[in-house]
């Protein structure tokens, strides 16, 4: 692993920038993006603090972080004694559960908002109020999303893998 092309280089900072939106620390988006791409699926931790020209110990706090997040689990390799990490198994179907649960949560805090409100005029639960209808209409669409996920996934996973498998597809990589 010690050569290690600019394409990838880039794609590892363009995963590291898109976590970094969603509040991720950088280091964290290099992981996850080095795991995204890595053949194979796992990599050591010292493999990782090679590829990404990190420290030891900014690997280890960022793999900490996404095995808390459940993003990332650790795996041991039969007849290896180190750790591999990779990204977890149903990652994205866990991710669109998680949103739903937490919109869950989001509406039973506005709930209490209200109640703390209760006395109060309309116009001042108003952003509550805008919330809490958000939040009903993210429950109600959620379910639906979810149930479509479910029902299309195998069938959107084949056909691009088919896409990407034939030789037209390979020139879109």
């Amino acid at each position: 692993m010690t050569h290690v092309s600019t394409e990838l280089h880039q794609f590892i900072e363009r995963s590291a920038e898109l976590m970094e939106e969603h509040g991720f620390p950088r280091m964290a988006g290099r992981v996850i993006g080095a795991l995204l791409i890595s053949i194979p699926p796992q990599l050591s931790h010292d493999e990782l603090a090679e590829l990404l020209q990190a420290s030891k110990g900014s690997i280890s706090m960022s793999t900490q972080l996404l095995m808390r997040l459940n993003l990332v689990e650790r795996v041991t390799l039969p007849g290896q004694r180190r750790s591999y990490y990779r990204l977890r198994e149903n990652l994205w179907h866990d991710f669109l559960t998680d949103i739903a649960q937490h919109v869950q949560r989001e509406r039973t805090v506005v709930l209490q908002g209200l109640a703390v409100l209760k006395n109060e005029p309309v116009e001042t639960k108003r952003r509550l109020i805008e919330m809490l209808v958000i939040s009903d209409f993210m429950q109600e669409e959620w379910s639906g999303l979810l149930d479509r996920w479910e029902t299309r996934r195998h069938e959107l996973l084949e056909a691009r893998i088919a896409e990407l498998s034939s030789p037209a597809g390979k020139d879109k990589k």
